[in-house]
């Protein structure tokens, strides 16, 4: 297994990390992985080796605003900086692996994933969706939502609302290692970040839902209290895809790939990729 790191440069200066991992024989497809809000692509080093070892090649990149990349942590301009800097990142990865590419996204992730496919039709085999926020499903107070416009334009940086951290997992290791990662962010969301995290209810419309047509699957944890699992039924329910499997799995918090279920998990999206690459959906 090899692993390679590097930045992307942006015209405008803005560098943003990302890392890969190759098996050692040729990939026979390419996931790019999409991290979800306030962690780094590193959290999922397990799920990436597992990959690898399954024949795949992985990108992963550090979101603007987070782990390594540019920007102050947990915050950024727009949402759509996010999938402009991913196209990056798909391009970089198509250009070299020249095979099909899936990408996988987690939460804040999985809204970037669902946001790249409806902007970018054409650029993916397949996508996988795990937890996806693409609505802000926690009690935020309506006079937050109010002001969010105004604060995220004169304090952008402020932190407003608490994010749940112990809703990520059951374990308790897991929590552990996340609030004492030094690529992490463990404060309140920002204004300007909340914002955008609203704005994204308007990116991943029903309308704009129905302009997905690839292979998709979609996974929930059923007891997700960071992302509620009707999110992930407004996307299956509103993508124009014939090919769409959506799994709940009982019992299972936000971070189903830090789950104890992990392995199975890997598993049902190793045969669910190996099934579209046999089948050429």
């Amino acid at each position: 297994m090899k692993r390679f790191s590097s930045f992307i440069n942006h015209d405008n200066g803005r560098k943003i990390f990302f890392q890969t991992w190759h098996p050692e024989e040729k990939p026979r497809a390419t996931i790019i992985i999409a991290h979800g809000y306030a962690e780094h692509s590193g959290r999922y080093t397990y799920t990436a080796e597992y990959l690898v070892r399954q024949g795949f090649a992985v990108y992963a990149p550090d979101h603007y605003g987070h782990g390594k990349s540019d920007g102050t942590k947990a915050d950024v301009p727009k949402f759509e900086v996010f999938t402009t800097d991913l196209y990056k990142l798909y391009t970089i990865a198509k250009n070299k692996e020249k095979n099909n590419i899936f990408l996988l996204g987690h939460s804040m992730g999985g809204a970037i994933g669902a946001h790249f496919a409806i902007t970018h039709p054409d650029a993916l085999k397949g996508i996988i969706l795990s937890g996806p926020g693409i609505r802000v499903t926690t009690d935020v107070p309506p006079v937050m939502k109010a002001l969010s416009k105004i604060l995220a334009a004169l304090f952008p940086a402020l932190p407003v609302v608490e994010f749940d951290i112990e809703g990520i997992s059951r374990n308790k290791d897991v929590i552990e290692n996340y609030l004492n990662d030094p690529l992490t962010y463990t404060g309140k969301v920002r204004a300007r970040m909340g914002r955008e995290l609203l704005r994204v209810e308007n990116l991943t419309s029903a309308e704009r839902l129905s302009e997905i047509s690839i292979p998709a699957l979609i996974l929930h944890g059923g007891d997700d209290r960071v992302v509620d699992p009707s999110c992930s039924r407004i996307i299956y329910d509103n993508i124009s895809s014939e090919d769409k499997e959506l799994i709940i799995l009982p019992g299972l918090y936000h971070e189903i790939l830090n789950s104890d279920k992990k392995d199975s998990i890997l598993d049902t999206i190793t045969e669910w990729i190996n099934k579209r690459l046999q089948t050429g959906r």
